[in-house]
């Protein structure tokens, strides 16, 4: 089926899904919830009249990494090895790490009050996800949350080198001293800050996962999660598109029906919908 301008309808079934919330049970409840729901649907397709072979997750901002990193379990995990492949993933504007807040978007945009998503929130939201209370929140804010020898461990997966350097221009400073942290917070967090299923952008080995489709915005701290993993998952070989989007912002793909819309929203949705088509449809 073609699309059509402000046309945002096409044949699918939407599998929306309830998770625990942090603020009632931190991490990996919303994972594991996510988790179940997506297994049960793919075990029972069959009651929907779904196609096994044109199947997606797709998730935007904190559903953004339970959408990652319920495909790598999928992807990844013998358990689920009897599943239907997933025809791609679809993350726009997500978190994929608590390990590094002082990534260029995060100094650029972190301080933003036009934004729904500053750094203040996302650290917020993130000491939530991982403990169950904001006790974090100051740890994660400065970044003094790892320790030096995490950082040069993990720091091959989190370069700020994969990020183009149009995104670097202005607001931004290299992190030059990497020997400051808190060793005794970094130990009560360690199993969880760096562990593939919080933080989708540290799996070593990424090859192997499906098609990907990744939404950035401008104005976001979130930006350079998508895109280091973009550039992650093209050293892996893996299919990725790239949308990038300088007038977004974060939560856009909601801002698409008037009187509520913004342009980057419908276009957002309209991309979107269209690279679905290609991967469901070859249209």
């Amino acid at each position: 089926m073609r699309i059509k301008p402000q046309q945002y309808v096409f044949y699918c079934l939407y599998l929306p899904h309830s998770h625990r919330y942090s603020w009632q049970s931190p991490y990996p409840a919303a994972l594991e919830d996510s988790t179940k729901a997506t297994v049960w649907f793919m075990h029972h397709i069959h009651q929907y009249n779904v196609d096994a072979n044109r199947i997606a997750i797709i998730g935007d901002s904190a559903g953004g990494n339970l959408a990652a990193a319920v495909t790598q379990r999928l992807t990844f995990n013998k358990e689920f090895a009897d599943l239907p492949t997933l025809k791609f993933n679809a993350l726009l504007y997500p978190g994929l790490q608590a390990f590094d807040f002082l990534t260029p978007s995060f100094q650029q945009h972190g301080a933003k009050p036009s934004s729904i998503a500053t750094k203040e929130f996302i650290t917020f939201c993130y000491s939530y996800y991982v403990i169950g209370n904001d006790g974090l929140k100051e740890a994660f804010y400065y970044n003094t949350h790892t320790s030096p020898e995490a950082k040069s461990i993990y720091s091959k997966f989190l370069s700020h080198d994969m990020i183009p350097q149009k995104f670097k221009q202005n607001g931004y400073e290299p992190p030059k001293n990497k020997t400051y942290g808190n060793e005794e917070i970094y130990r009560n967090i360690e199993k969880i800050l760096v562990h593939p299923d919080a933080a989708p952008l540290l799996r070593e080995d990424l090859k192997g996962l499906p098609s990907t489709y990744i939404v950035t915005v401008e104005q976001d701290p979130l930006r350079d999660d998508g895109i280091i993993y973009r550039q992650r998952l093209k050293d892996a070989g893996v299919s990725v598109t790239w949308k990038h989007y300088e007038k977004g912002i974060h939560g856009m793909f909601q801002l698409f029906i008037d009187p509520f819309s913004i342009e980057a929203g419908k276009q957002s949705v309209q991309d979107l919908i269209e690279y679905a088509n290609y991967q469901f449809y070859g249209k």
